[in-house]
């Protein structure tokens, strides 16, 4: 009889995304593809700031990759948004938001060149990174392609995940 170690897990991008069981892998070292988003939304640096409050709202995420002819050139995160626009999220008025936003494109809150990650980088490594620079999210690039996105979020699901049967 066969197990299956993978499972259908939810990811905050509003897609579905197969991850990896470590549990039963005990000597296994996890990698940044073991439980990384794939296929993350991406804005382009013409886009609207807008776009991107909408984006982080709606699929409730806190970064969105900047893509430029398939290339990744920077992130833009909930926290450059607000440095930016300094009243969201206090606004409430939606259409003063929205005026605001709208007449801003990606490029004036986007962190250009943003670091990024290997999918077969140790999971440990990518941890590190995050933990040193303070920051919440990874893209992961495989040479020029974007490939997914890591998350602080992630890093906690695959801890979790590691350690449900021991804290049982």
């Amino acid at each position: 009889m066969r197990r299956d170690n993978r499972s259908r897990i939810e990811d905050g991008y509003g897609r579905s995304r197969t991850g990896m069981k470590f549990m039963n892998q005990p000597n296994r070292v996890k990698r940044v593809r073991d439980c990384m988003t794939c296929d993350p939304a991406t804005v382009s640096p013409n886009d609207s700031l807008q776009r991107v409050v909408e984006l982080l709202r709606r699929r409730d995420i806190r970064s969105v990759p900047v893509l430029e002819d398939g290339r990744l050139i920077g992130i833009v995160t909930d926290r450059d948004v607000r440095q930016v626009a300094p009243g969201y999220p206090l606004l409430h008025d939606e259409k003063e938001i929205r005026r605001y936003t709208d007449r801003l494109n990606v490029t004036a809150a986007m962190t250009a060149d943003p670091m990024t990650i290997a999918p077969d980088a140790p999971l440990v490594d990518a941890a590190r990174v995050l933990e040193t620079y303070r920051i919440s999210s990874l893209p992961v690039v495989e040479g020029t392609e974007l490939v997914g996105m890591l998350t602080v979020t992630d890093l906690l699901r695959a801890f979790v995940e590691q350690n449900e049967e021991t804290a049982a």
